[in-house]
């Protein structure tokens, strides 16, 4: 699904249909007080069982756009698993069964129950294996599932577009069919649409009808290699193309009229992803084509097999990629292409084995184009998203069969923590068995689907390591190693190291077990004054001892070097080690995280030491660290070292810089905040620039930033970070824009910073508070989530009402509403305003 980032380092972008709403939600709520509540033991999920295996979907579409509905016949050629099969279960969502008939034959009785169920009875009983076709008619329209996309009067510039979204279980609100993901079928599709739009969908193109009396066309696609129902996707649009193409087979971008050059910026990459992964893999991509097709109002992406279905923010032109990188989206979605599609998981229980192989490729393609440091910093991150879920409370193995639903198993475990568990496997197995290993699980499993067990197998058939081990404490387990570190160097050249183990089990959650301790692998680097030694020790029991022979006092000692293993440190080192490893580790990891551990430190030696690493870490993301550590420290030398820090070449560093300079708060930087708005060449360190103005109450800062708010670029970034700039400076004429750029029509990120100017401004004001109580009826749950975050910061009393009937929608998560409660509770302690009648 979505490709997500969960990660610290840097902003979300994402995700899956549902995963960028429910995660984004979770992070920019940081500031809504979420009461604590008892952990419940979620109920068992155990896999889907089935009377029958289906072989065949063809699916016949058309299209009313007014009424947003869909006339059709699927017809399901399947074959009973026994043969005493009389009845057929077909998932069919909210549709009117117009027909039920054998393929070409005589009708067969049914019956529709709750909306949500087809039962099929068969005309006599089929022998196993013997294949039966049943043709079904029906009218439906899809409150999930599919999606029309068409002009508001609020909106008049949004496309015409269908799109549809199966993953976890809602293709069957468009089209009957089995929707679990352990049976797979090959498929056809045939959609008349009006002869101005194409359809995009799985498999080949095997022609285009064209139907000059009705001036409509017919596309028929096919796909000939089975994959699970949750893949089989539709669009429906006006597309320009991005082409490319790998050993003969087309690899294209589908973006709108008109994009073609900011689409060729935007995935410029595509094809060369496509080799490296087959080669990396040892198993070339495997489809006729590979196309992604821009989208609007998804929210991130979807790996429909070999036509992806992307979020059209995806689309960036040259100036935003001095910032960002769509790169990691793409390779994120093109990874599923083998992982998640070719191999699919049995059940929802193991989406590890889709989500996290394309979260670990995904860092994969940064290390091939970027470097390996890149790699390792992704690595940090996905483990920092790992840690935030559970310091959250949300706990619980990678691989279980005890959840609410299948959407709540998208989360941390099946993207960070998931993909940082596959850095350590290729630790613990070396990059050659690890790459045997990878290659004999595809081969092996292709066209599959998968268990943690089949993986596993696949290894030790490959390598001839059981790694049973791994997989219990790693991925059937939950929990991570909190390891409490001592050394001590006897003056005879002889360093001893102890790690032991102090996590505890959480017995709040017996319902999961965590290992008793954990066994893994380790490089511990010793630097000395001749240089760096690395030693490989095994982790084997709750607390161990290590002697290694140095040739003089140690001046580093770097456990684990690389960061690989998923793990919470204690080893007290003083300032000046920690300084010194910040300065002169040969392992990038040891100088970022020995940045991260000063953060905050006083001190000339501390502070010297984070403004030369600022300036001259090789690494970006290790001056971004140092920075960070600055910013901790308001006083004049951090502040000089800041102001070093923003003539980085790196945006990211001069971002960060800016930010660390508005905590400041101090006027005297306005002059520099507003070169920065007039002269940088990013998109994003100006609407950084304009947030830092704000914060600085300088007296011409109104004016700067209402003229920075007029100020054209992608996503409408610098105005988002004109209204962050006026909401911290709360002047009482922000109001205006405010309310301006949270009307509906403007794009969803600048509305959402439009509400927290409101938050910060409209306090007491009638017309701030129903603009904000109207955005919570919207469709869109990332704009209502925002609404409910500023309603939380307005504090005012006439929104508790509005927010109690919020948390009774039916389309609300169930873990939302513990937020929704929060911000209550916070409108409910907050001082009254003062009415406006404005």
């Amino acid at each position: 699904m979505i490709s997500f980032r969960f990660h610290a380092i840097k902003p979300a972008r994402i995700a899956a249909f549902i995963l960028i709403l429910v995660f984004s939600s979770l992070l920019s709520f940081a500031q809504i007080p979420v009461p604590a509540q008892a952990p419940q033991p979620p109920a068992y999920q155990w896999p889907r069982s089935h009377n029958y295996d289906v072989q065949h979907y063809r699916i016949e579409l058309s299209f009313d756009w007014t009424k947003q509905s869909v006339k059709g016949e699927t017809t399901i050629t399947f074959q009973p698993f026994n043969d005493d099969v009389r009845e057929i279960e077909v998932d069919a969502g909210n549709m009117t069964i117009k027909s039920v008939k054998l393929a070409g034959g005589a009708p067969l009785k049914f019956r529709y129950a709750d909306n949500e169920k087809l039962y099929v009875t068969l005309d006599k009983v089929y022998p196993a294996g013997k294949d039966v076709s049943v043709a079904i008619g029906y009218d439906a329209t899809p409150k999930q599932g599919l999606t029309f996309i068409t002009p508001s009067e609020a909106d008049p510039t949004r496309p015409y577009q269908i799109w549809s979204q199966g993953e976890a279980r809602t293709n069957h609100y468009w089209f009957p069919c089995y929707d679990y993901p352990n049976d797979k079928a090959t498929s056809e599709l045939v959609a008349t649409v009006d002869e101005k739009y194409q359809v995009i969908s799985n498999g080949s193109l095997i022609g285009v009808q064209r139907n000059a009396s009705n001036k409509t066309k017919t596309f028929d696609w096919k796909m000939d290699r089975p994959f699970s129902s949750y893949l089989v996707s539709i669009i429906v649009g006006e597309y320009e193309e991005v082409k490319d193409e790998f050993k003969g087979k087309p690899v294209i971008s589908y973006v709108y009229p008109g994009q073609a050059e900011d689409g060729r910026v935007s995935f410029g990459k595509l094809a060369q992803m496509v080799a490296f992964y087959s080669q990396k893999i040892g198993y070339d991509y495997p489809y006729a084509k590979y196309v992604q097709t821009m989208v609007r109002d998804f929210g991130g992406a979807m790996e429909n097999i070999t036509a992806t279905t992307m979020t059209d923010n995806a689309v960036h032109d040259k100036r935003a990629a001095l910032d960002i990188s769509s790169d990691e989206i793409a390779s994120h979605e093109l990874a599923h292409q083998w992982f998640g599609d070719l191999l699919t998981c049995r059940h929802w229980g193991e989406i590890w084995l889709n989500e996290s192989f394309a979260t670990f490729f995904e860092a994969l393609w940064k290390e091939h184009d970027k470097g390996k440091d890149d790699f390792l910093y992704e690595m940090y991150g996905n483990q920092q998203g790992y840690f935030q879920a559970w310091n959250q409370g949300n706990r619980r193995p990678i691989v279980t069969n005890r959840y609410s639903d299948p959407d709540a198993v998208f989360d941390a475990y099946a993207y960070p923590r998931g993909g940082a568990v596959l850095s350590m496997l290729r630790f613990t197995l070396g990059e050659d068995q690890f790459w045997k290993a990878i290659n004999h699980y595809v081969k092996k499993n292709q066209w599959q689907n998968v268990e943690t067990s089949d993986l596993s197998a696949a290894i030790e058939e490959a390598t001839g390591q059981n790694l049973e081990w791994f997989f219990d404490e790693w991925v059937y387990r939950m929990g991570h190693p909190e390891f409490e570190i001592t050394s001590s160097y006897d003056g005879a050249k002889a360093l001893k190291l102890t790690v032991k183990q102090t996590q505890k089990p959480d017995e709040k959650r017996p319902w999961f077990h965590s290992p008793d301790f954990f066994r893994m692998p380790v490089d511990i680097a010793v630097t000395t004054s001749s240089g760096e030694q690395i030693h490989r020790v095994w982790i084997d029991k709750p607390e161990n001892e290590f002697t290694f022979e140095v040739d003089s006092k140690p001046l580093i000692v770097n456990f684990d070097r690389g960061n690989y293993i998923i793990k919470q440190v204690k080893f007290n080192r003083s300032d000046d080690e920690l300084a010194y490893q910040l300065l002169h580790d040969s392992d990038t990891m040891g100088r970022v995280l020995a940045a991260i551990s000063l953060k905050g430190h006083p001190g000339d030696a501390v502070t010297k030491a984070l403004g030369e690493a600022a300036t001259h870490d090789s690494f970006w993301g290790g001056r971004v660290e140092a920075v960070k550590g600055l910013a901790e420290l308001k006083t004049d030398a951090t502040r000089a070292a800041l102001l070093e820090a923003v003539k980085d070449k790196d945006s990211r560093v001069r971002r960060e810089a800016i930010k660390g300079l508005g905590s400041f708060k101090d006027a005297k930087l306005a002059d520099l905040f507003t070169k920065i708005i007039d002269t940088d060449p990013s998109y994003f360190a100006i609407a950084e620039a304009a947030r830092a103005l704000g914060q600085s109450g300088a007296p011409q800062a109104y004016d700067v930033l209402a003229s920075t708010i007029k100020m054209p670029s992608w996503q409408s970034t610098i105005q988002a970070g004109a209204l962050g700039g006026l909401a911290a400076l709360k002047d009482p004429r922000s109001l205006d824009a405010g309310l301006k750029y949270a009307a509906p029509g403007n794009p969803t990120t600048l509305r959402g910073a439009a509400f927290q100017t409101l938050a910060e401004v409209g306090k007491g004001n009638d017309r701030a508070l129903e603009v904000l109580l109207s955005a919570l009826k919207e469709k869109s749950l990332q704009i209502r989530f925002n609404a409910l975050q500023a309603l939380g910061k307005l504090g005012d009393q006439r929104a508790i009402p509005a927010l109690e009937e919020f948390a009774k929608s039916p389309d609300i998560p169930p873990f939302a509403k513990q937020f929704i409660t929060g911000a209550i509770n916070q409108i409910k302690n907050a001082k009254p305003p003062e009415e406006k009648k404005n």
